[in-house]
């Protein structure tokens, strides 16, 4: 990211500051997690002592996604039934929702519309992880989920500066991205990137959050960057999330070969139509 010599750069970066960290019970649940000593009523006595995560938690595990006939009804059926990768997936999305369920002025997204694209694009990158056989499917859900989280700081900006943007833009001919960059001094994927680190994230998330409209970028987890760039890209070519600057991002078709998907992605939106019209892909808080 920009230093701090430009003033507006350190604005943005001091509204990063501002978001509030995940909630205790989520941090220590994903540290227990990743602690291989830790077992699942370790996990489950710290996640119940927040009623509200809890809650928020078994609705999100009894969504038709999921697809099981028996209601999940307590935290340890769920770890049983879903394992903690996926139950990793839940808590974060349980925790970012009303961040990410509020409308975007700058970007032209109404309430609800930021979420319904992350969510689509998580669903599709664990989709195509699965597809080209990743190492950590849930991995790319979670950064399919949290790609575009640096909107929620910059739509701001953005609103006030769509003129000059779209000037950039139509003029000569520039990613909407590269128009944030040049007037702020930043963009939504690094503010994300920052965002992602200040929640402590792996480093993994962390490049493909900031990555993931330019994976070629990707110096160390290109695949996951790969992966979340073709997610966002498939969701914004089905109108899931346009917003003002939806179609103004390229494909980069060189990453479709280097993640494993050299017959491109015309059978992967077909599938994914098929799982949005049965009505998988929703996640509702």
């Amino acid at each position: 990211m920009t230093n701090g010599a430009n003033p507006l750069v350190e604005k943005i970066v001091n509204k990063v500051r501002d978001i509030p960290p995940l909630p205790h019970a989520v941090v220590k649940a994903l540290e227990l997690i990743r602690d291989a000593r830790s077992n699942a009523s370790d996990v489950v006595k710290v996640v119940s002592l927040d009623q509200g995560l809890t809650a928020k938690v078994l609705k999100l595990a009894n969504s038709a996604y999921y697809g099981y006939s028996k209601r999940i009804s307590t935290l340890s059926e769920a770890i049983v039934i879903l394992g903690f990768k996926t139950l990793k997936s839940l808590l974060l999305a349980s925790s970012v929702y009303n961040l990410m369920n509020k409308e975007l002025d700058g970007y032209a997204l109404e309430k609800g519309e930021l979420w319904r694209h992350s969510v689509c694009a998580a669903f599709v990158a664990r989709y195509t992880a699965l597809k080209i056989r990743y190492r950590d499917e849930e991995e790319a859900f979670i950064a399919g989920l949290m790609h575009d989280i640096g909107k929620i700081v910059l739509s701001q900006y953005v609103k006030f500066g769509y003129t000059l943007i779209e000037k950039a833009v139509n003029e000569r001919k520039i990613p909407f991205m590269d128009a944030e960059k040049e007037i702020f001094g930043v963009d939504h994927a690094e503010v994300g990137m920052k965002i992602a680190e200040k929640w402590n994230f792996p480093e993994s998330l962390v490049e493909a959050i900031g990555y993931h409209h330019k994976p070629e970028m990707a110096e160390r987890h290109p695949t996951l960057a790969g992966i979340t760039h073709v997610a966002d890209a498939i969701c914004l070519m089905m109108g899931i999330g346009l917003g003002v600057d939806g179609l103004l991002y390229p494909l980069n078709g060189e990453v479709l070969e280097k993640i494993g998907l050299s017959d491109g992605i015309d059978n992967l939106i077909m599938e994914v139509s098929d799982m949005i019209a049965s009505g998988d892909m929703e996640l509702e808080v």
